[in-house]
């Protein structure tokens, strides 16, 4: 069958419907209709006529079905991830409550008189998945009831350790994810081991 000339044309035809090219159904046509053979058989000719309308109409589905790749479609828009952000949360032993009095952001606490002393200690965290680093502790007397946190852009976490007799551990709180952004969000309460 390899010399017979409809087929060439026709397996033409199909190599290039597989490539994904879009050939010029017109031109394979009249390519079809104008081999000269020794006995012209109209059969033959019709058959390969209508194969070749079978792999237009073949092509023409793919392409239907195919993701467009014109060069006037927008392209996609960009999506960034969202930036990962924690919410503010508190752990611990006591209820501590946030106040802003001006530019200043406080935490205030109820007076505890099995207090006797109170450690306060602030550490930073630069990136959203680095660890915290130790800025600042402060030692407050047991009548402390409050704390003005340094706040700034990047996430503080703040410890506040009530002390009683003998340095015993009587009061706690952990205060994490805190920014001047996320000051007035809802805590996230966690439960506490102790």
């Amino acid at each position: 069958m390899s010399g017979d000339p409809y087929a060439v044309i026709l397996d033409q035809a199909r190599a290039s419907v597989a490539a994904g090219r879009n050939p010029d159904w017109s031109v394979l046509e009249a390519r079809l209709r104008a081999v000269q053979s020794a006995e012209r058989d109209p059969a033959a000719e019709g058959r390969a006529l209508q194969q070749l309308k079978a792999l237009a109409s073949v092509q023409r589905a793919r392409a239907r079905l195919a993701p467009e790749t014109s060069s006037a479609t927008a392209p996609a828009p960009v999506r960034r991830p969202a930036l990962l952000r924690d919410r503010p949360t508190i752990t611990g032993t006591m209820d501590v409550r946030r106040e802003r009095d001006g530019d200043r952001f406080v935490l205030r606490w109820d007076l505890r008189p099995d207090v006797l002393r109170w450690e306060a200690r602030v550490a930073e965290r630069v990136g959203a998945r680095g660890q915290y680093e130790a800025r600042e502790e402060r030692d407050l007397p047991g009548d402390a009831t409050e704390l003005e946190v340094p706040l700034a852009d990047v996430a503080l976490r703040v410890h506040l350790i009530g002390r009683g007799r003998g340095g015993k551990l009587v009061r706690r709180a952990v205060m994490s994810s805190l920014t001047r952004e996320s000051w007035g969000e809802r805590w996230q309460r966690r439960a506490s081991a102790a």
